[in-house]
């Protein structure tokens, strides 16, 4: 699980998150976490950062059931489940307000080239730099 974990962590995009997390649900439906794991936690495509929210919903109720049943091993599964995804919504926040703070890149000027005045300074500077002293 830690593997997972900072995988998660150490994602770049949004597109990742969601490979990531769709590999981990995946593994769970192929072992024996499927049974402890309720359909809509194990189903695929994953629709982005909502979804993961209600997913994350979803465990907790399982979670509290599990816990009302003494089901120790359904505890374990949710709760490993939980981390993933909770981490994966903390990873999502993280990159939607580094993306509101950035914002999206200006437009290249065609009035971006230095004009002639700034290149003579340039020049001017050039020149003094290369005098001897």
């Amino acid at each position: 699980m830690t593997s997972i974990l900072q995988a998660v962590r150490e994602a770049r995009t949004e597109q990742e998150i969601c490979l990531l997390l769709t590999a981990y649900v995946k593994a769970t439906r192929i072992g024996d976490e499927v049974n402890c794991l309720s359909q809509h936690m194990t189903s695929l495509p994953l629709a982005g950062p909502d979804d993961v929210i209600g997913r994350i919903q979803g465990l907790f109720a399982g979670l509290g059931a599990a816990s009302r049943r003494l089901d120790d091993a359904s505890r374990t599964v949710i709760k490993e489940a939980l981390y993933v995804f909770c981490e994966a919504s903390l990873r999502l926040s993280g990159l939607h307000r580094a993306q509101q703070c950035e914002g999206p890149l200006p437009p290249p000027h065609a009035d971006a080239a230095p004009n002639s005045k700034e290149l003579h300074l340039a020049r001017d500077r050039a020149s003094m730099d290369s005098r001897p002293r």
